[in-house]
């Protein structure tokens, strides 16, 4: 059987370079308004920044400054660190340091009014058992003093807001430790 007309409609020339000249400048604005600042924070248009996508952009880390935030003032005098964690309703954290054995660190913490379950542990560095020893465990919404690490390992505070609203929990330190930050 011979097929001498067939259905399929023919294009012309210019009909495929509109096409092709529309395909190009499509994927040359997905490159600018969306690639660009997702992947490259290079956000000329200002819509990656309205759309939250230069967030995407970030390092690990630089998200998580991002719940993270440094107030200026006289504090800064006094502390070494001073972070603000912003612990999600009904949701729960840890912000983690390394100290070495009998390293210090004095601490003052307190929410903004919010009454937080916390535990102020320690896991000594290397143990896969999961054991850690508490400091400190308690329903607060403030607390200060000084640790003296009884081994190496990480050592820092679980919060807990089981509240309907976000809480602020403003973090004061000072000592002989590295910053792990968010776990």
């Amino acid at each position: 059987m011979f097929m001498s007309e067939t259905n399929i409609p023919v294009q012309s020339l210019k009909t495929l370079i509109i096409t092709m000249i529309s395909a190009v400048l499509l994927a040359f604005f997905v490159l600018i308004a969306i690639v660009g600042p997702a992947e490259y924070a290079i956000d000329p248009t200002g819509l990656g920044k309205a759309l939250g996508l230069t967030v995407l952009a970030q390092p690990i880390e630089q998200s998580q400054k991002s719940v993270l935030a440094c107030p200026t003032g006289n504090d800064l005098l006094d502390w070494q660190d001073i972070v603000m964690i912003t612990i999600p309703a009904a949701s729960e954290l840890e912000y983690k340091f390394y100290l070495d054995q009998q390293a210090e660190m004095a601490y003052a913490w307190a929410s903004d009014g919010a009454q937080l379950y916390f535990d102020f542990h320690g896991e000594p560095v290397g143990n896969k058992t999961g054991y850690f020893k508490s400091y400190q465990e308690t329903t607060a919404s403030k607390a200060e003093g000084v640790l003296v690490a009884p081994f190496t390992g990480t050592h820092g505070w679980y919060w807990k807001n089981e509240s309907s609203k976000p809480a602020t929990v403003t973090l004061k330190t000072k000592g002989q430790y590295r910053v792990k930050g968010l776990i």
